[in-house]
């Protein structure tokens, strides 16, 4: 960043990260020297399109002031990025609704391969991890359903396999594995899954029985096993309090521990019919003091990661000062250091504070 002669203060973005209202501080030219925009000029969408369509890969903007600049999520669903990822989300959501439709209804194989291209095409135009955690944050003001939970599952699924440098084959299972975890719930009565009160014994049992449903279904497709065992193991716990068969670490298939911490992180960061949303910085502490319940070996460097990509992002704090996370505790990854205004608040320090929304 650098400053101009009317002590404005500019800087030089990619184009992905231009939202409606910024000024440009420089002129915009072609390839081939074709002036796009001049100095000066206010962005909406349709200019923000323009700039994309001449292929300007940077541009060079006045900073916004910081009282009223907006927080990184604000941006990001003002742009056009985030459009065109909701375009590419939902045509994928429906098409994997009709897929696991005609599974249930006409007995039609699965193609493993078209479900992946559909996911691996969203993932291909998102951009790093990063970048995908960022969009899901901001998409989930879509009304919750089993399909688009098991898209979400699936997304992550293919971030955490990027984190553990899984190989293309494993990438490959665990996010088609991640996408078909729930399978088995449309097996389940919607009365009973969309339940807005607490769930009877009963129900719960009934609830319960999607994994073993999800088993059967997968047992006569052309899946790997991987596959069958994540949707038959992805509730159990390494301290044998899951189900549906109360097994132990050594007895759950590793890939369906993996899905276990995307599927918790997922349901919990989403708002459900039963209870709001919870901040991923409560689910990081939970999942850091329920630990005993998954492999350390993948939860731990997993929640590393996750804290990781919501650095810079704007919060509000339990005494409700907004600020920013700045730095990640590795020690305590649910309490980083926040910064509020010209003050660093360490919360690993200051026990009785917390993160209580990413704005």
């Amino acid at each position: 960043m650098e400053p101009t002669f009317d002590n404005r203060t500019i800087e030089r973005i990619p184009i992905s990260r231009a939202v409606p209202g910024m000024e440009l501080a420089r002129d915009i030219y072609s390839r081939n020297d074709q002036m796009v925009l001049g100095r000066g000029s206010v962005l909406d969408a349709q200019k923000i399109s323009k700039i994309m369509f001449y292929s300007v890969e940077t541009i060079t903007v006045y900073r916004m002031d910081e009282e009223n600049e907006k927080t990184l999520t604000e941006k990001l669903k003002e742009s056009v990025e985030f459009r065109e990822f909701s375009q590419r989300y939902d045509k994928t959501v429906n098409y994997f609704k009709d897929t696991v439709n005609g599974v249930i209804s006409e007995n039609r194989e699965i193609d493993g391969e078209e479900l992946l291209g559909e996911i691996e095409y969203i993932i291909d135009h998102t951009g790093n991890n990063s970048r995908i955690f960022n969009m899901l944050h901001c998409i989930r003001d879509y009304d919750e359903m089993t399909y688009v939970h098991s898209v979400n599952v699936s997304l992550i699924c293919n971030c955490f396999a990027k984190w553990l440098e899984m190989s293309e084959e494993e990438k490959q299972i665990i996010t088609l594995g991640g996408l078909l975890h729930d399978i088995g719930k449309i097996c389940i009565p919607r009365n009973i899954l969309l339940k807005p009160d607490t769930l009877t014994a009963e129900e719960y049992e009934v609830i319960k029985t999607h994994t073993t449903k999800g088993y059967e279904i997968l047992k006569e497709k052309k899946v790997d096993d991987r596959i069958r065992m994540i949707a038959l193991q992805h509730h159990e716990r390494a301290d044998r309090t899951g189900y549906p068969y109360g097994k132990s670490g050594d007895e759950i298939e590793p890939f369906a521990m993996i899905v276990a911490i995307a599927d918790v992180y997922d349901a919990m960061t989403s708002d459900r019919v039963y209870r709001p949303r919870i901040c991923p910085f409560d689910v990081v502490q939970i999942l850091e003091d329920g630990n005993d319940k998954y492999n350390a070996n993948f939860l731990i460097p997993l929640l590393e990661q996750i804290t990781e990509v919501y650095i810079n992002h704007t919060v509000k704090l339990s005494n409700d000062a907004v600020g920013k996370i700045v730095m990640i505790n590795r020690n305590e990854l649910a309490k980083p250091v926040i910064q509020v205004k010209n003050d660093f608040v360490d919360l690993a320090k200051l026990r009785k504070l917390k993160i209580k929304e990413i704005l």
